[in-house]
């Protein structure tokens, strides 16, 4: 009779540390990047928590893009559609290099919690000297 209760103990506790390890979890966005104007660029955008929990991590892929180029991106506030302000301040991304393949990734760490609320996308600029043209775009969605 102990051990039984003892068992039924050690699975509510289980149970218990499992129900609060998933309401913890941070949330993550994702979103697919597609070309504009005719530009054949695609490519995809994840944003999740740091390690340590306490920024954001943003990664972004590209395919079809220009072989050798470099391509200023950022999270934004809103959408593809209307967009907002840049998520975290600008200077925390790191331009796209693309390789003679015409593939890029860059990566940016943001010192700001993942958001649990709102609408975000990722911008891909033409270049350092023309950031008003808007090459590629992606919306994100949250995957709490």
């Amino acid at each position: 009779m102990a051990r039984s209760r003892f068992a039924m103990i050690v699975a509510a506790l289980a149970l218990t540390s499992s129900v609060a390890v998933a309401l913890t979890v941070a949330p993550h966005w994702s979103g697919t990047i597609a070309g504009k104007n005719g530009a054949k660029i695609t490519g995809s955008a994840m944003m999740m928590a740091t390690a340590d929990g306490a920024g954001t991590d943003v990664m972004i892929t590209l395919k079809g893009e220009t072989a050798s180029v470099t391509r200023p991106w950022h999270v934004h506030a809103g959408s593809c559609m209307k967009s907002a302000g840049v998520l975290g301040g600008a200077r925390s991304y790191t331009l796209i290099t693309v390789d003679d393949k015409g593939n890029g990734s860059s990566k940016a760490t943001l010192a700001i919690a993942v958001p649990d609320t709102g609408s975000f996308h990722v911008n891909i600029h033409e270049s350092p000297a023309n950031m008003s043209n808007i090459v590629a775009c992606g919306d994100l969605t949250t995957g709490k």
